[in-house]
C-alpha cells in the first residue's frame, strides 16, 4: 500500500511493501524486528483499549481500527516506547519513502530537505502503513482475546 504525506510543505511516498524493511537492513545494517516489536507490543495494548472501550467489536474491521489511531493517541503509544528514539522514526519514515521511490538519496541527505519532522503529524501515517503490513486483519479477532 502507498501513502502520500506532506512534511512542511514537501509530498512524500511511503509503501509498507515489505522491501523496505530490506531498504532499512541495507541502509542501517540492522533488522527492523527489534525495533518493531516494541511498537507492535505498544500498538497492541492500545488497540486493546480501544478494544474495550468500543464494546460490540464483532464486525470490526482491522482497518476502521487504524483509522481511530490519531497523532495524539500514536504519540502516547510512542512516548511509552523506552527503546525507541527519534532517529528509529526518522530511519523507518526513510525507509518507506525510498521503497515508493528509489532515487531518494542516503538518510542524511534526505533528511536535510525538511525545515522540521513533526512526529506528531508524521507517526500516524507511518504506523498505520508499518502496522498494516506486519500484523494481519486475522489476528484482530485475537486481540480481543487478549
Amino acid at each position: 500500500m502507498e501513502k502520500t504525506i506532506q512534511i512542511g510543505n514537501i509530498d512524500v511516498r511511503l509503501n509498507n511493501n515489505i522491501g523496505w524493511a530490506i531498504d532499512y537492513r541495507d541502509q542501517f545494517g540492522s533488522d527492523i524486528i527489534p525495533t518493531l516489536l516494541p511498537m507492535v507490543a505498544a500498538a497492541l495494548d492500545l488497540i486493546k483499549g480501544l478494544l474495550e472501550e468500543a464494546g460490540d467489536t464483532e464486525n470490526l474491521q482491522w482497518q476502521d481500527i487504524l483509522k481511530t489511531l490519531d497523532g495524539d493517541t500514536l504519540l502516547d503509544a510512542v512516548v511509552h516506547l523506552g527503546g525507541l528514539e527519534f532517529t528509529d522514526f526518522i530511519n523507518i519514515t526513510w525507509a518507506m519513502a525510498k521503497c515508493a521511490d528509489d532515487s531518494i538519496p542516503e538518510p542524511r541527505t534526505w533528511v536535510k530537505q525538511f525545515d522540521s519532522f513533526p512526529v506528531d503529524v508524521i507517526a500516524p501515517a507511518v504506523f498505520q502503513l508499518v502496522f498494516s503490513g506486519v500484523v494481519s486483519s486475522k489476528n484482530l479477532k485475537r486481540l480481543k482475546e487478549i
